[in-house]
């Protein structure tokens, strides 16, 4: 069987390793925040002197920030669940098409099951996640740039809010585990309210700004477990874009190093 299908799939070279991506040509695409995210974990996830670090992903779909995080970090063992069975076959397949299948694992499971017998509690340092951005009954969700159900659940959260994200995270690390998170600038109150209800004290956030005079559209958060103690530190803003609409340094060399 082939593990591509040129006519529905498009494979993208991510330019870190030789590592290349499945994804649907009309299903979630990975962007911005995906990079973001996996640059972010892979810079503030600690390390360990002897076991690897073992980190869990909540909602991979086809597993970009999964697969970008393998190609930073060859300390971490990652494991990953995704609700969507099409989805989680595609992090498969890409799981084997980069020969990652010693240290990166998917399963198709609902993160509102966990924990399981596969996917034990406390057992994780970190968690990190990109939930749906939208709220399941803000907008027009049937758009028709949505291009079918499984889109639509990746935009929109239709199947948990990003408070079963936090809770879930709370339940899989160990204690002084650490959260990473992406998601929209103006959802950042009621994340941290979450993460706080979790015993998730926030310890560092960054708001992603498009261009340095405009507002901020994304934050990245790392919060610790059981950590009451953790100051929470607001990082200078990461600026996307400069004057000429072109990638500022900081985000150039994001990429390059993908």
């Amino acid at each position: 069987m082939e593990i591509f299908d040129p006519e529905k799939e498009t494979m993208e070279d991510l330019g870190r390793g030789g590592l290349r991506l499945i994804q649907s040509k009309e299903g979630f695409r990975f962007g911005e925040d995906t990079v973001l995210l996996s640059w972010f974990v892979a810079e503030r996830a600690r390390f360990r002197t002897k076991d690897p670090v073992r980190a869990l992903e909540l909602g991979t779909n086809c597993g970009a920030a999964s697969i970008l995080l393998a190609g930073r970090r060859s300390d971490i063992r990652i494991d990953g669940v995704e609700r969507q069975r099409e989805a989680a076959a595609l992090f498969a397949r890409n799981i084997e098409l980069n020969g990652l299948s010693d240290r990166v694992r998917g399963e198709n499971v609902d993160l509102r099951d966990l924990p399981t017998e596969k996917f034990p509690k406390n057992y994780y340092d970190v968690v990190y996640a990109n939930p749906p951005f939208r709220k399941a009954d803000s907008g027009p969700v049937t758009e028709t740039d949505v291009h079918g159900q499984a889109l639509l659940e990746a935009r929109f959260a239709m199947h948990g809010e990003v408070e079963d994200f936090i809770s879930c995270a709370a339940k899989m690390l160990v204690p002084k585990g650490d959260l990473f998170l992406v998601d929209r600038a103006d959802t950042a109150s009621e994340v941290l309210k979450a993460c706080f209800q979790a015993d998730l004290a926030p310890k560092v956030l960054t708001f992603v700004h498009p261009f340095s005079d405009r507002p901020a559209t994304l934050f990245l958060l790392q919060a610790k477990k059981n950590g009451k103690t953790a100051k929470l530190e607001v990082t200078a803003p990461l600026i996307l874009r400069g004057a000429d609409k072109k990638y500022t340094e900081i985000v150039e060399q994001i990429y390059s190093e993908e």
